[in-house]
C-alpha cells in the first residue's frame, strides 16, 4: 500500500494551517490502496475550512455537516490515528463514509473540546427548581433574559433537549428518575460564580448531590457515520463524546466493530459520553460483528439494529403507489431499490400481505418517492400500508462487550437473519434486550427469525422506564391476530440474570421461546413457588423452560436454597 503520513508539522506548514482542510486535501489526492497514518499527537478538527455535504443519515436529523474525514468512492484505505487524538471544535462530523469498499479506520480517539451536553452538581431542590454548580470552564455558559445559553469556540446553543440525573460516582442515569424532555429554551437565574438555578417543573424532586445533565443538541454530529459502503472495520477506536451516535451505518455491509470503547474519559469529571446510541444500523446486509467492546453512559441506547418502513401515502392503481418516509430523522433515506422485492405489509396488523418487484423508483424529494411495480397488487382502500425491502438484514454476533450504564435500553434487535448474543455483561438502565419494530411511531422493522441469548450477565438498574421486564418482545402493531406471530424463534440459554422488581421477561407475538438453564439471581423477596410468574408471554407459541435455577441474593457467596 501507499503510505501517507500526517504529522502536526505537515498542518502548520498546509496552506490552511489547518487540521480539517490539510486533511481533506490528503483524502482527495489519496488514491485507492493507500494506508494514512497520524503522528500521535491532539488534531483540533474545526468547521472553519472544513468540507461541507447535505447529509441524509438515518435517525439523525438531516442537513449540511462540516466533515473532518469525508471519504467517497475510495477502496482499500486504512486511516491508522497511532495513538492520535482528534478533538472536534463545534458541530463537526469526524468520519463520514460514503461509497466506499474495505476501509479500515483505528486507533485514536474522539472527543470534543466543547461537549453538546453541560452538567452540574446539585446544590439544592425543588418541586420548580435546582440549584447547580457548573464548572465553566468545561461547560462555559451565559444567561441573558432568563434563559441560559450554552457557549464554546464556535459553539452556541440556546436549545435544550432534556434533562437527566446521574450518579456522580457511578456515571450512570440515577436509579428510577424521570426522564425530562425540555424541547425549547431552559429558564435560568445566576445566584453567583458558576452558580444557576435551573427554573423546571420537576416531576420528582431532584437529589442533592447527584449530577444534572443538560444535553443541549438536536441529532446532528454523529461521531463515525457510514453510508452505502461494503467492508468497513473500526478498531481500537476510543469515542469520548459525540453530539449523536457514536457509529451509525445503513445501507452497508459487512461491518465489524471490535475493541471500541465509548464511555467517560476517565480523567474528566464528565459523567457521560455521548448523546445517543452508541452503535446504530440501518437496513445494512452481510454481517454486523461488534465485540470486544465497552459501551457506557450514554443517553441512549447501546447497539440498535433494524430496518425502515416506507408508509403507502397515495394507491395510484394496483402497479403505482406514491410511498413516504414517515419519520423526520429518515428523511432522504429510501430503502428500496429497483429490481428488488418489496414486501407490502398491512398498518394495522403488521402482517405481510404480499410482494412484488419494484420496476421503476422516482424519489420526488426528500420525504416522498414514486414506486412502479412489476406484479399488481390488490390494494383495498380503506386500509392502510407500508412496504420494504426484505433482503436489508444484516446476521449479527455482539460478542464480549461490556456495557450499560446508560439511558434508555440496552439492545434493541429486529432483522430477519440470524443474531446472536454472547458472553456480554450488560447492565443497562431499562431492558436489557429489546425486540421491537414498528409502524406508528419510528417506523423501525425487522420480524425476528432467530435470536440467541446465551452466556451474558444481565442486570437493570432502572425499575420503572425503559422497558417492563430484562428481555421484552413487544412488535407495535395496532391490532394482534389470533395464531399469527410476527416474531419468529428467541432462546435464552445460560445466562446469569439478576431480577429486582421487573420479571424476566415479557413478549407477545412470538412463535417460539426457549428459556434454559439460566441462573436467576433474586435481589429481593424469596424463592417462589411458581418461576413461570417471572415470564409474562401472551399471544405466543412454544414456550419451553427447562433448568432454570433461582437464587436468592444473600445465597451466592455460600449455602441457601434454591430452586429448579
Amino acid at each position: 500500500m501507499r503510505q501517507v503520513n500526517i504529522t502536526p508539522e505537515l498542518i502548520r506548514n498546509s496552506r490552511l494551517q489547518d487540521a480539517s482542510a490539510c486533511i481533506r486535501e490528503v483524502l482527495e489526492q489519496a488514491e485507492d490502496d493507500t494506508c494514512i497514518s497520524f503522528e500521535c499527537a491532539d488534531y483540533d478538527l474545526r468547521t472553519r475550512y472544513a468540507y461541507q455535504e447535505t447529509c441524509f443519515m438515518t435517525n439523525n436529523d438531516s442537513g449540511v455537516k462540516s466533515i473532518a474525514f469525508y471519504l467517497k468512492n475510495k477502496k482499500n484505505i486504512v486511516i491508522d490515528g497511532a495513538g492520535a487524538r482528534f478533538y472536534g471544535v463545534g458541530r463537526i462530523v469526524p468520519f463520514y463514509l460514503s461509497g466506499c469498499e474495505n476501509i479500515i479506520i483505528k486507533n485514536f480517539e474522539i472527543d470534543y473540546r466543547r461537549p453538546f451536553t453541560s452538567q452540574g452538581k446539585i446544590l439544592a431542590a425543588a418541586s420548580d427548581s435546582v440549584t447547580l454548580k457548573i464548572d465553566r470552564t468545561e461547560f462555559p455558559y451565559e444567561i441573558k433574559n432568563g434563559t441560559i445559553r450554552f457557549t464554546g469556540e464556535d459553539y452556541r446553543s440556546d436549545y435544550v433537549l432534556g434533562l437527566l440525573e446521574f450518579e456522580e460516582i457511578e456515571k450512570r442515569p440515577s436509579a428510577d428518575v424521570f426522564d425530562y424532555g425540555v424541547d425549547g429554551g431552559l429558564c435560568a437565574r445566576e445566584m453567583g460564580d458558576g452558580i444557576v438555578e435551573i427554573i423546571y417543573p420537576f416531576h420528582n424532586q431532584p437529589a442533592v448531590g447527584n449530577i444534572l445533565t443538560i444535553k443541549h443538541e438536536k441529532r446532528l454530529v454523529p461521531a463515525i457515520a457510514i453510508d452505502r459502503c461494503e467492508k468497513v472495520q473500526v478498531m481500537g477506536v476510543w469515542i469520548r463524546h459525540a453530539g449523536t451516535m457514536g457509529i451509525v451505518a445503513q445501507l452497508s455491509s459487512d461491518i465489524m466493530v471490535e475493541r471500541v470503547g465509548i464511555y467517560p474519559d476517565p480523567r474528566s469529571q464528565r459523567v457521560f459520553s455521548i448523546n445517543a446510541d452508541a452503535t446504530h444500523f440501518v437496513n445494512c446486509t452481510g454481517r454486523i460483528t461488534v465485540e470486544n467492546s465497552r459501551f457506557e453512559s450514554m443517553f441512549d441506547d447501546i447497539i440498535n439494529v433494524h430496518g425502515n418502513y416506507l408508509r403507502v401515502e397515495r394507491i395510484v392503481d394496483e402497479t403505482h403507489i406514491i410511498v413516504e418516509i414517515p419519520h423526520f430523522q429518515q428523511e432522504g433515506f429510501f430503502p428500496v431499490a429497483e429490481g428488488k422485492a418489496i414486501s407490502i405489509c398491512d398498518q394495522l396488523t403488521m402482517r405481510e400481505q404480499g410482494r412484488s418487484m419494484v420496476k421503476e423508483f422516482r424519489e420526488i424529494n426528500k420525504r416522498f418517492g414514486e414506486l412502479i411495480l412489476e406484479q399488481p397488487f390488490l390494494f383495498e382502500r380503506e386500509s392502510r400500508y407500508c412496504v420494504e425491502q426484505p433482503d436489508l438484514y444484516p446476521t449479527v454476533l455482539f460478542r464480549g462487550n461490556r456495557c450499560g450504564r446508560n439511558r434508555a435500553r440496552g439492545l434493541l434487535l429486529t432483522s430477519e437473519k440470524e443474531m446472536v448474543i454472547e458472553d456480554n455483561e450488560i447492565d443497562s438502565e431499562g431492558s436489557c434486550i429489546k425486540v421491537n419494530s414498528d409502524m406508528k411511531n419510528w417506523y423501525e422493522s425487522g420480524a425476528v427469525s432467530r435470536l440467541v441469548i446465551r452466556n451474558n450477565r444481565l442486570k437493570r438498574h432502572n425499575q420503572v422506564n425503559w422497558g417492563t421486564a430484562i428481555i421484552d418482545v413487544d412488535p407495535g402493531m395496532l391490532q394482534l391476530v389470533e395464531g399469527e406471530a410476527f416474531h419468529g424463534h428467541i432462546t435464552i440459554e445460560n445466562n446469569d440474570i439478576v431480577l429486582r422488581k421487573t420479571p424476566l421477561f415479557y413478549g407477545y407475538s412470538l412463535r417460539k421461546l426457549e428459556l434454559l438453564r439460566n441462573r436467576i439471581c433474586l435481589e429481593e423477596g424469596e424463592i417462589p413457588t411458581d418461576p413461570s410468574g417471572f415470564v409474562r408471554a401472551h399471544h405466543t407459541g412454544n414456550v419451553r423452560m427447562e433448568g432454570n435455577t433461582f437464587y436468592v441474593k444473600k445465597d451466592l457467596t455460600g449455602g441457601g436454597s434454591e430452586q429448579t
